[in-house]
């Protein structure tokens, strides 16, 4: 049995192997050591502990981002059905929206079409206060007749067809002192009729008016192949012996009225003149003349 100073244990196995025999017999002669360290069977080995590497931060968001944390017990892989519900009332809420904005847009662009529309009213009922525009008058001064000779002896059985022609000699003055006129002359007609029945047509001659102007023209119309019946011959033969013959005269022409180089829009005038002549030649005169002119809402009467 081996003993140990004070210092030292030895482990009964230990002292029982025969691997350790040698060792622990040196032990038992050598000087005791202070430190039991010091002693094969004491063998310590320090490792200083590696620190483990910090946990990796998620970077940080861009500015002006928001992270939102949602506990797991928040988090479905099958959306609840109060989802759905919520889904259709935000559906019909920007439905409704939707109509309200384009109600409000429709409102919106028929107010301005209103105010653009009054503002031209009113832009317009100042120009006129303040240019006093008045009504150009129209005389037919003459109106020679041809073609016609020897209406009221025409055989009633087999009626020749006849081809009318009138020149019409037109006195147009233009009172007004700053507004001119300008008719467009490729857009009129001009028809001749006897008690309803078409004789000739023609147009209106196109020219510009000044202000405080009197223009004198001739307007043409002519007619081809028209046959009468008998009562329309007759009544022309029996007018003609009165010396009176009616004819109705149709104009339709687009005019422009215009303040220096500045053009309004076309409207179309309408006149219609009752002229009768004391008979069917070149030379005939006026005997009566009724003229009635309507420019847009105007009404003017000659």
């Amino acid at each position: 049995m081996m003993h140990g100073n004070g210092h030292g244990r030895v482990h009964p196995a230990a002292a029982s192997s025969s691997d350790f025999s040698g060792e622990m017999n040196q032990s038992s002669v050598s000087a005791p050591s202070s430190d039991p360290s010091s002693s094969p069977l004491y063998s310590f080995h320090f490792e200083k502990p590696v620190p483990s590497p910090p946990p990796q931060q998620p970077p940080p968001p861009p500015p002006g981002t928001y992270v939102v944390q949602v506990p797991k017990d928040k988090v479905f892989r099958v959306p609840p059905p109060e989802n759905a519900r919520l889904f259709e009332h935000y559906t019909r809420r920007a439905k409704r929206r939707r109509g309200c904005s384009c109600v409000r847009v429709c409102t919106c662009v028929l107010a301005v079409l209103l105010a653009l529309a009054v503002l031209l009213a009113a832009v317009a009922g100042v120009m006129y206060l303040v240019l006093m525009p008045k009504r150009p008058s129209y005389t037919v001064q003459s109106l020679a007749v041809s073609g016609l000779a020897g209406v009221g002896n025409a055989s009633s059985t087999s009626p020749a067809a006849f081809s009318p022609e009138f020149d019409a000699t037109v006195r147009a003055e233009n009172p007004s002192g700053k507004i001119g006129v300008s008719y467009e002359g490729d857009k009129s007609s001009i028809s001749v009729s006897y008690g309803g029945v078409p004789l000739a047509g023609g147009e209106w001659p196109a020219f510009y008016q000044g202000p405080r102007n009197v223009t004198v023209f001739v307007a043409k119309a002519k007619g081809s192949g028209i046959r009468l019946s008998q009562g329309v011959r007759g009544q022309m033969a029996t007018a003609e012996r009165l010396r009176s013959v009616p004819f109705d005269v149709d104009v339709v022409v687009p005019v422009r009225l215009q303040l220096g180089k500045v053009k309004t829009w076309a409207v179309t005038a309408r006149a219609r003149c009752t002229v009768a002549v004391d008979g069917l030649a070149a030379g005939a005169k006026v005997v009566s003349r009724a003229c009635d002119v309507k420019v847009g809402f105007l009404s003017w009467r000659n």
